[in-house]
C-alpha cells in the first residue's frame, strides 16, 4: 500500500474539503480496499509524482549501506520501486510487504511477497539491512498509537547497522498546498486527519489519511526509539532538495536507538 496524491484541499479554490465528507455520495473507504479499487490505475498514479518518487529513491540509493544484503518494503503497492532500488544496490533478497490485494496482483511473480499491514506485521524473527516505508504509508495507518506501533515494526525488523528510510506528507508544505491552507492548518485544532481524493482511469476513490508536521514525526521517532540520521525536504512537484522544512515533504533516514 503506497501513498499517492496529496490530500484534496478544495481544487482551485484552495479551501480544505471537511473531513469525512464522501465525495460524490461516494463511500470513503478504508485505505486497503481503496487501494483494491484503484489498483489497475496505481501506475498512472505514480506517474504523476515520478519527479518526487525517483527523487527520493535516487537519496535511498545514495545511502544505502554498501554491505546491505537484505530489503524490506513496508506498504510497497506494485514493488516497482522496492525492486529497482535493490538492483541499483545489487540487493539481492527484497520481501515486500503489501496488505492490499489488488496491488499484490501487479507485483511480478516470484517475488517474496507478505500480506501484512505495516502496523499488525508479524515478528517472523527475520532482520533487514534496508528498511523502506515511502509515499506516506504511515499516513494511512488510522490513529497515533497504531503509527508508534508500525514505526516499532521498522525498528524491529532493522538489522544492527541497517538504516530505515521514510518519507511522509508535509503538514505544512505552502510550495504544494498554499501559504493559505498551511495557515489555516497551523491555527486550528486540525489533528492532521485529512480526506483525500484519488483519481485514475479505474474511478474515483475517496479514502482517509494523514499528514505530519516535523515536530510529530519527532515525537513519533522519540516513542518508537528511533534516531534521525538525516532529514530532507524534497519538492512534491519536482523532487529537488530545500532548505525550508515549508517547501515540501518529508524524507527520513533512521536507525534504532
Amino acid at each position: 500500500m503506497r501513498g499517492t496524491l496529496h490530500p484534496t484541499t478544495g481544487a482551485k479554490s484552495g479551501q480544505e474539503r471537511v473531513p469525512g465528507v464522501p465525495v460524490d455520495d461516494e463511500p470513503v473507504l478504508d485505505a486497503v480496499a481503496a487501494y483494491d479499487r484503484i489498483a489497475s490505475g496505481y501506475r498512472q498514479l505514480s506517474q504523476r509524482r515520478s519527479a518526487y518518487l525517483d527523487a527520493v529513491d535516487a537519496e535511498i540509493l545514495r545511502r544505502v549501506p554498501e554491505s546491505a544484503a537484505s530489503l524490506i518494503d513496508l506498504g510497497a503497492g506494485d514493488g516497482r520501486r522496492a525492486l529497482q532500488i535493490a538492483a541499483g544496490a545489487r540487493i539481492p533478497r527484497v520481501v515486500l510487504v503489501e496488505p492490499s490485494k489488488g496491488m499484490r496482483r501487479l507485483i511480478p511473480s516470484g517475488r517474496e511477497v507478505w500480506d501484512a499491514r505495516m502496523e499488525a506485521l508479524p515478528d517472523a524473527g527475520q532482520k533487514f539491512d534496508v528498511v523502506l516505508c515511502l509515499w506516506n504509508v504511515l499516513g494511512h495507518v488510522p490513529s497515533r498509537e497504531l503509527r508508534v506501533a508500525a514505526l516499532e515494526n521498522l525498528k524491529r525488523v532493522c538489522s544492527a547497522g541497517g538504516l530505515i528510510f521514510l518519507d511522509v506528507l508535509n503538514q505544512y508544505n505552502a510550495v504544494e498546498c498554499g501559504v493559505g491552507v498551511v495557515l489555516r492548518r497551523f491555527l486550528s485544532s486540525q489533528n492532521g486527519d485529512v480526506p483525500v481524493k484519488w483519481r485514475t482511469g479505474a474511478g474515483e476513490v475517496e479514502t482517509r489519511g494523514h499528514v505530519f508536521t516535523p515536530r510529530e514525526m519527532v515525537g513519533l521517532f522519540r516513542e518508537a526509539g528511533l534516531i534521525v540520521v538525516e532529514r530532507m525536504v524534497l519538492n512534491y512537484a519536482t523532487g529537488r532538495r530545500s532548505a525550508w522544512s515549508v517547501a515540501g515533504n518529508l524524507l527520513y533516514v533512521l536507525r534504532a536507538r
